[in-house]
């Protein structure tokens, strides 16, 4: 239902925006976004968001990288809840889960 929604919805903007009155208008809209973008306290007031969004980016970067990096290493060594890098393919005394198809199959 909702995707019935956002596509009749859609299809209304389009059509609004695609005649001339439509046009006309979004144009009017593009300029007094633009020229509100202008403003001296808008402008102060971004300035301020970017700031405050590089700084947050800066300090949880790196604690971000940290975590990312000791689960790659966690991952290939295989260590950690996630189990092996690779699944064993089982013997034959006992079940496995292994391989699905002849492609999986280790050959040897």
């Amino acid at each position: 239902m909702k995707g019935k929604a956002a596509f009749i919805v859609g299809a209304a903007v389009g059509y609004v925006l695609g005649t001339r009155a439509g046009r006309d208008q979004f144009e009017k809209i593009k300029a007094s976004a633009r020229s509100a973008l202008e403003h001296p306290a808008v402008k102060d007031k971004v300035a301020q968001a970017e700031e405050k969004i590089n700084d947050v980016v800066r300090e949880q970067g790196a604690k971000v990288t940290d975590q990312v990096a000791s689960m790659v290493k966690e991952r290939f060594a295989g260590g950690g809840s996630g189990g092996s890098a690779a699944p064993s393919a089982g013997t034959a005394d006992e079940p496995s889960n292994g391989p699905t198809s002849t492609w999986d199959t280790p050959r040897g």
